[in-house]
């Protein structure tokens, strides 16, 4: 076999299966923060009228998010409904786009493309699927990296004079950014500098600026319309401000949650330093405005300001941690991909090292890659049946958060949405809870209920139960979910279970992902007056559920 084609089989490897997990594991409920932005949105926007082109605009929180909205809404003039899945799918492409932008500067460094591998070990592993299995933050988070990195790619190039088609597009893409998530801000302030430091004509820095200006402002008239978000505080310790950037950028070194927290800051502060002495040499070459290194660099920049931006507005009163949240994640995976490149360019003439490099970049990038794997399997189970027990809460109970007095409205739009047939209609393991048989003919399983106070707040349950059993366990069979449910004879109520992953050894000796036994947490403060029954429910699709009756009663108000 040509070893081209090996290469591109082994290519394809971490793509295509970061694309099949996604297809496996997109939820088809909404997470709370897509009905106000997508559903809700619908809701009040569709049909068009007068006032649709200003909800386009209303900003969630800070951000305008206005292509997550305009996907929604092509769905629903195309199909009728939104579907979450087809969301999540078609906006990870723009992840693809921008992994090859970054393989085009290795080519044209002339650097083999069998170096290129490790980049796509890092960009399409799973350390940051709670952004990349969420639709709202898909179409926010990774479409305005996409759209920036396009600006940029758009501005710099070999040409001594970009063309007029190309300074448009890249302004284009600058100000979609803009209107994509807060830091595409920074795409239009970078793409003023690239045209300074290239020495483009007055007329075009003039006219960047002016447009620059214009969407600015369009941006905080934008921002007008929303609320403003009180929960973060700005960061005015400089020592967890620069903790937070370091961990913003290494959070890729952090490869299992927490446990790794300053493997990450140390990563950080390296990448940085990888970065500035890199450039420090390069910059004497006569042509290094327009190489490879500079769009590179110009590319970390773009996640270098976001990081700031983060551990600026984001880290106060939580500390530095928030910086590692996996939402973040994909930040620290391309600018570990970015470092990676910039090395192998400045190394190139140096063919040892260059091949050392690729194979520690190499056998480190896989075995995250598949330690990630291992680490996200489990979850996606848990959220797919967090998910459902949300929808069926909301459907029936008019309840998002079963331990919160207020609700934000939440349920009420997901009615809506549901009434008008707005969210796609998908299977669900549960169909008719009416069919339910939880007579003493069900068989019983052995439970502990042990209540704990966790709050004096008076908008939330002072009091929340932890019930568990080990008699069970999870066996990650496809459209399966077990949910501890809340019954008598006027609601039910559904709460996912949760179950405790094995450790990596006993799951290969053994095939066995999770240890046996399940828990939950139950908050009954605001449940319709009664006493619920507590059962534990195991539905599959296209199956009759299994009951498992428990000897628990809990009383709501509690």
């Amino acid at each position: 076999m040509p070893k081209r084609i090996i290469l591109a089989l082994v290519a394809a490897t971490p793509v295509f299966a970061y694309f099949i997990y996604l297809l496996r594991f997109s939820i088809p409920f909404p997470n709370e923060d897509d009905l106000p932005v997508i559903f809700g949105f619908i809701n009040h926007a569709f049909p068009f009228d007068d006032q649709s082109l200003k909800l386009f605009f209303t900003p969630f929180r800070e951000h305008v998010i206005l292509p997550a909205k305009i996907i929604a809404y092509l769905q629903v003039i195309i199909s009728g409904c939104v579907n979450l899945k087809t969301m999540v799918v078609v906006g990870n492409l723009c992840w693809v786009r921008v992994a090859w932008l970054l393989y085009k500067n290795l080519k044209e460094a002339k650097i083999p493309s069998l170096y290129f591998l490790p980049v796509l070990f890092i960009l399409f592993q799973l350390q940051f699927t709670e952004t990349a299995l969420w639709p709202m933050a898909v179409w926010s988070n990774m479409v305005v990296i996409w759209l920036a990195f396009e600006s940029i790619h758009l501005l710099i190039n070999n040409e001594q004079k970009v063309s007029r088609w190309r300074f448009t597009l890249a302004f284009l893409c600058a100000g979609g950014a803009t209107f994509s998530n807060g830091n595409g801000l920074l795409s239009i302030l970078i793409g003023l500098v690239v045209l300074i430091v290239q020495r483009a004509s007055l007329a075009r820095m003039a006219l960047w600026s002016l447009l620059g200006v214009i969407f600015l402002g369009g941006y905080w008239w934008a921002k007008s319309f929303g609320m403003p978000d009180e929960t973060y505080g700005i960061q005015t310790n400089p020592v967890q401000w620069l903790l937070g950037i370091c961990l913003f950028i290494g959070g890729y070194g952090d490869f299992i949650s927490g446990s790794f927290k300053w493997v990450a800051a140390g990563l950080g502060a390296a990448m940085v330093m990888v970065l500035f002495l890199s450039n420090f040499k390069a910059i004497q070459q006569s042509r290094y405005w327009t190489s490879p290194t500079f769009k590179l660099t110009v590319y970390a920049l773009f996640a270098l300001m976001t990081a700031a931006a983060v551990a600026l507005l984001r880290t106060e009163p939580v500390g530095a941690d928030a910086a590692l949240l996996g939402r973040y994640r994909h930040y620290s995976a391309l600018l570990v991909g970015i470092g990676y490149l910039i090395l192998l360019i400045q190394l190139q003439n140096n063919k040892v090292i260059l091949h050392r490099l690729f194979l520690m970049f190499l056998g480190v990038s896989m075995g995250i890659w598949g330690l990630s794997y291992y680490r996200d399997w489990g979850y996606r189970y848990m959220d797919y049946q967090k998910f459902w027990a949300d929808t069926y809460n909301m459907q029936h109970n008019n309840l998002l958060y079963l331990n919160w007095k207020s609700q934000n409205g939440l349920p009420e739009i997901y009615q809506t949405s549901q009434s008008q047939n707005i969210v796609c209609q998908t299977d669900s393991p549960l169909v008719d809870v009416a069919m339910l048989k939880t007579d003493s003919l069900q068989p019983f399983i052995p439970t502990t209920l042990e209540w704990e106070t966790v709050s004096e707040d008076a908008a939330r349950c002072r009091r929340v139960a932890t019930v568990k059993t080990d008699t069970l366990r999870f066996q990650l069979n496809q459209g399966e979910a077990w949910l501890w449910m809340l019954k008598n004879n006027r609601h039910f109520y559904f709460i996912s279970a949760t179950a405790t992953k094995t450790n990596p050894i006993q799951f290969l000796t053994k095939q066995e992902y999770f240890k046996p036994g399940f828990a939950g947490e139950v908050a009954a403060c605001f449940l319709e007056p009664g006493t619920y029954q507590l059962f534990l429910v195991n539905a599959r699709r296209g199956q009759m559920p299994r009951v498992f009756r428990t000897n628990r009663l809990v009383e709501s108000g509690q």
